[in-house]
C-alpha cells in the first residue's frame, strides 16, 4: 500500500461546525492545520493516482488494443456491428462502428453536375434538404436502382460522403450462465 493510500485510510475527516462566533487565534490555527493536513493527503493521493495511471494506464491501453484485435480476428458474429469471443468464465465483446458526414460543398457540386446532366431529380432522392444535406434513408437503394452513373457523376456523388471509423468499444464481462 502506498504512503498516500495509507494516509487516506488513516485520515480522520472532520466536519467543520458552522461558524457562529469569531474564533480565537488558537482555533484559527487548528482549522488551518487541519486544512493543510487534508490538503496534503489529497495532493499525495493525486500524485499516487497519476503515478499508477502512468504506469498501468499505458499497459491497459496496449491490452485494450490487443483485445480489440483479438476479437476482430477471432471473434464470432454477435450483432450487426459486434463480435464476441468466449472464454470459460469471461467473454470479450467488441463493437465496431463507423459514422458518416455530409460534405455540403460536395453536394452542391453534385447538384450542379446533375443540373448540367439534366438529372436533378436524383439529388432529391439521395438527400433531404434542410439547412444542410442529410442522407436519405433509401439512398443506397436509389443508387442501385439508377444503375451505372457516368464516372463524373459517380465521383461527385462519392465526394459527398465522409466516413470516419469510430473507436471500437470493448466490453470485458463475466459470462452469462443460463
Amino acid at each position: 500500500m502506498t504512503a498516500a493510500a495509507t494516509a487516506l485510510k488513516a485520515a480522520k475527516l472532520t466536519l467543520v461546525e458552522p461558524i457562529v462566533e469569531s474564533p480565537n487565534a488558537e482555533k484559527v490555527d487548528a482549522h488551518a492545520l487541519e486544512y493543510k493536513r487534508l490538503e496534503k493527503i489529497v495532493e499525495e493521493a493525486k500524485i499516487a493516482y497519476a503515478a499508477v495511471k502512468k504506469a498501468e494506464g499505458a499497459q491497459l491501453e496496449k491490452l485494450h488494443a490487443a483485445l480489440i484485435d483479438l476479437v476482430r480476428g477471432f471473434g464470432g458474429k454477435h450483432a450487426e456491428k459486434s463480435k464476441i469471443l468466449h472464454g470459460i468464465e469471461w467473454e470479450l465483446m467488441a463493437t465496431f462502428g463507423q459514422s458518416y458526414g455530409i460534405d455540403a460543398a460536395a453536394v452542391e457540386r453534385l447538384h450542379l453536375a446533375l443540373k448540367a446532366a439534366k438529372q436533378t431529380r436524383l439529388l432529391k432522392k439521395l438527400f433531404t434538404e434542410e439547412k444542410s444535406y442529410h442522407l436519405a434513408p433509401n439512398a443506397a437503394d436509389v443508387l442501385k436502382a439508377e444503375g451505372k452513373l457516368p464516372d463524373e457523376l459517380a465521383m461527385a456523388a462519392l465526394a459527398c460522403f465522409t466516413f470516419t471509423p469510430r473507436t471500437p468499444q470493448l466490453d470485458v464481462r463475466p459470462k452469462k450462465t443460463t
